[in-house]
């Protein structure tokens, strides 16, 4: 295959680059039945809300401390492999998931999932393998377009699965079989050898660095990370991702117990989310072209998820928190493009999947922090606010008087929560 003409090895990059959509697509379908479900699931076993942050969290941990490991082995081994070991280990870590009410079951098959859990990694590595720079903002695009439309189905799937009698093992066996599935894809269709746009080469200078190069492979990979060249991207990846999470950590709970919402009404309004993200991401490279480079995008996405998350922190009903998160998708999908090209364009072809992984190293420290800094009930706040904005909140403290001393009581903790909610947001 790296033999042939230019014209045979673009029309293999294409085959691969589809192979990755549909990968990315089942990947995501299968990690979205469970995600909306897995919070009130854990909510049902008699977890506290702090503990229920603190599992999420230390998924985080595990993601950040194995994705730039997992990157860097399929820098080493070739990404195939590496790619259907990780499916195949996740399918079943879903399925053992599913397959008991012990919190104990429940804590190791995430600590195996936040260990292997890494396809979107090995997914975006081997696009950027197979694509030249110039097509990255349209293939990254697309493959979160890819994803997004999993977004759109999963959770509304999963929402009416879960309404069966033991609904929550069945989401997770469904997720596995999906998993399995993907694994399977890979297996019969990704090729041993990818139609490289460019070859890997570590260059000589690499070579007279090897013997000063730490022996620890964790401490050996940051070494080799030029972080002044990624460090400003990362930083701005960060604090983008941190911010989104903050409102997204306990969006579900938020929704829940404001507005007495039902799992399949949660489960379509993610789904509406992902709709108009998967719409963004199709649009990327256009976007990307019509506005210059992929900076430009990622600055103008940053304003307008900043203005989104602003209009969310004081939406008074459901119906304008549902219009609000329109720009908020959008500006979310075009990060993530724009983030992706511009670390792979800095990156040398050899060190790819090592520098994406500990790119995807950045939404895990998000991910591991807002369970606990962002979200009601963490450090003992109440998520149980009802009411929808702050004129709500005066309006709730205000008829609280009417009631018993104790019903006011209880009233006014809820609304001071929701406030405090409010303001970790726009912090």
């Amino acid at each position: 295959m790296l033999g042939g003409g230019a014209g045979d090895r673009a029309a293999s990059a294409r085959s691969v680059q589809l192979i990755m959509y549909v990968v990315g697509f089942l990947d995501l379908a299968g990690v979205m039945m469970v995600i909306p479900m897995f919070v009130t699931h854990l909510r049902h076993l008699g977890l506290s809300p702090l503990m229920n942050g603190a599992i999420r969290s230390f998924y985080g941990v595990l993601q950040l401390v194995f994705s730039p490991l997992v990157g860097r082995w399929s820098d080493r081994y070739g990404r195939r492999p590496l790619l259907v070991m990780c499916l195949g280990v996740s399918a079943l870590s879903y399925l053992v998931l599913g397959s008991s009410a012990s919190i104990w079951v429940v804590i190791g098959s995430r600590i195996v999932t936040g260990i292997f859990k890494h396809s979107t990694t090995l997914c975006k590595s081997v696009l950027a393998d197979v694509t030249p720079p110039e097509d990255r903002p349209k293939v990254m695009g697309k493959f979160n377009g890819a994803m997004g439309i999993a977004i759109i189905l999963s959770p509304a799937i999963g929402g009416h699965l879960a309404h069966l009698d033991n609904g929550f093992a069945i989401v997770c066996s469904v997720s596995g079989v999906i998993f399995l599935g993907n694994c399977v894809v890979c297996l019969g269709l990704l090729p041993h050898e990818l139609p490289l746009h460019a070859r890997q080469t570590e260059g000589d200078q690499s070579k007279k660095d090897i013997a000063a190069k730490p022996r620890n492979e964790w401490l050996s990979l940051l070494y080799e990370v030029e972080w002044k060249v990624f460090g400003d991207i990362f930083v701005v990846d960060f604090f983008l991702t941190f911010a989104a999470y903050a409102y997204r950590a306990s969006f579900v709970l938020i929704i829940d117990q404001m507005f007495a919402v039902s799992p399949t009404t949660i489960g379509y309004i993610i789904s509406f989310q992902g709709a108009i993200g998967a719409a963004a991401g199709f649009f990327a490279g256009r976007l990307s072209r019509f506005q210059g480079s992929s900076q430009m995008v990622l600055f103008n996405s940053a304003l307008v998820q900043a203005a989104s998350l602003l209009g969310l922190t004081f939406a008074p009903s459901i119906l304008l928190i549902v219009m609000l998160l329109v720009p908020l998708s959008v500006s979310a999908t075009l990060i993530h493009t724009a983030t992706s090209t511009l670390i792979i364009d800095r990156c040398a072809p050899s060190k790819i999947g090592s520098v994406t992984g500990v790119a995807q190293g950045i939404p895990a420290i998000a991910g591991m922090t807002t369970p606990c800094a962002g979200r009601p009930g963490a450090g003992g706040w109440s998520a149980r606010a009802r009411c929808p904005g702050l004129g709500g909140c005066l309006r709730r403290c205000r008829s609280s008087r009417m009631g018993s001393s104790l019903q006011a009581h209880h009233q006014a903790d809820r609304d001071i929560s929701y406030v405090r909610w409010r303001v970790s947001v726009i912090w």
